[in-house]
């Protein structure tokens, strides 16, 4: 029996999130990290060390040099679009960290290139892998808390320096208007933005979105880069109960109504795992499997950031 071939991976920009998705390649069995590309030359020196890899200051010089089968983009989202184009075009499958991109003709020219390219396009809302989110689901199809009726979701903390080009829309808000379309299955027929800029005078640091479903749900979202500590908060009321999560420790605790009994208070389990590590080895097991990918969930949200 033939041993299958470990898919060739690389990661474009290793920054912060480019060094998870490097640290968690390097973790899985299926795999093998080929090559990085970032423009800080100290910095590819010392993981290429590392990790025992080539690298190149020039994407496009690692995409000639390179057989690659999989590639995570993790540059600026100024560079998302260029970027993810020129490896489509190349026949390579991407995961591209969101948003999609920062303008909407540009997502779609990505979304038909990769249906046309016959390549696995991921966009990746990392917190649509959070075992939490999945347990919440389940919650919800199964009834526990009776028809949803109102979802809070607060995703709050400092500024984050290696943010270069994004608002906090766009960095943090749009993983929580994902969850809420992904959580409802819908898309909201109204939505209301207030963005400011305070610490920040060249991009919106706080905003808050209130979007309004045509299932009668309400969500509002609120983010922001001034709160001092790091919150990741999700509120979901229902008519028969009420459930608080935490995003960061993924426990949930459920409250139901009991009637004469009173209400219940159950510390909900989910099974604990790294959303990124779940992220990337649902990739590349679409890869591997030719799986079926719809990543146009990433143009709605892209569509609600922007307020379009």
């Amino acid at each position: 029996m033939t041993a299958t071939k470990k898919k060739q991976v690389a990661v474009i920009g290793v920054g912060n999130m480019g060094k998870n998705h490097l640290r968690i390649y390097s973790e899985i069995p299926t795999v093998r990290i080929v090559s990085i590309s970032d423009l800080n030359p100290v910095l590819i020196r010392a993981l290429a060390t590392q990790y025992q890899l080539n690298a190149y200051i020039d994407f496009r010089e690692m995409l000639d040099r390179e057989k690659i089968d999989i590639v995570s983009i993790c540059v600026p989202t100024s560079k998302h679009y260029t970027t993810a184009r020129e490896c489509i075009e190349r026949g390579i499958n991407v995961l591209l960290e969101k948003p999609i991109a920062d303008d909407l003709r540009q997502a779609l020219d990505l979304l038909d290139l990769s249906k046309k390219m016959s390549v696995k396009f991921l966009v990746g809302h990392v917190e649509r892998f959070n075992p939490m989110i999945g347990r919440i689901k389940e919650i919800i199809e199964q009834g526990q808390i009776g028809r949803i009726i109102a979802i809070i979701a607060r995703r709050v903390g400092k500024f984050p320096p290696q943010i270069q080009d994004a608002d906090v829309a766009m960095d943090l808000a749009i993983h929580d208007i994902d969850i809420s379309n992904y959580l409802l299955e819908k898309l909201p027929i109204e939505i209301q933005k207030n963005g400011q800029r305070n610490l920040t005078k060249n991009r919106e640091d706080s905003v808050e979105f209130f979007l309004r479903y045509n299932c009668g749900v309400s969500s509002y979202i609120q983010a922001n880069w001034i709160t001092p500590v790091k919150i990741r908060k999700l509120i979901i009321t229902g008519e028969r109960g009420y459930l608080e999560a935490d995003y960061i420790s993924q426990e949930i605790e459920l409250y139901q109504d009991r009637g004469a009994e009173g209400t219940r208070v159950t510390r909900v389990a989910s099974d604990k795992k790294e959303p990124l590590a779940e992220e990337l080895l649902y990739f590349i097991d679409c890869v591997e499997k030719n799986l079926m990918i719809d990543s146009r969930f990433a143009l709605d949200s892209l569509k609600i950031a922007l307020n379009l």
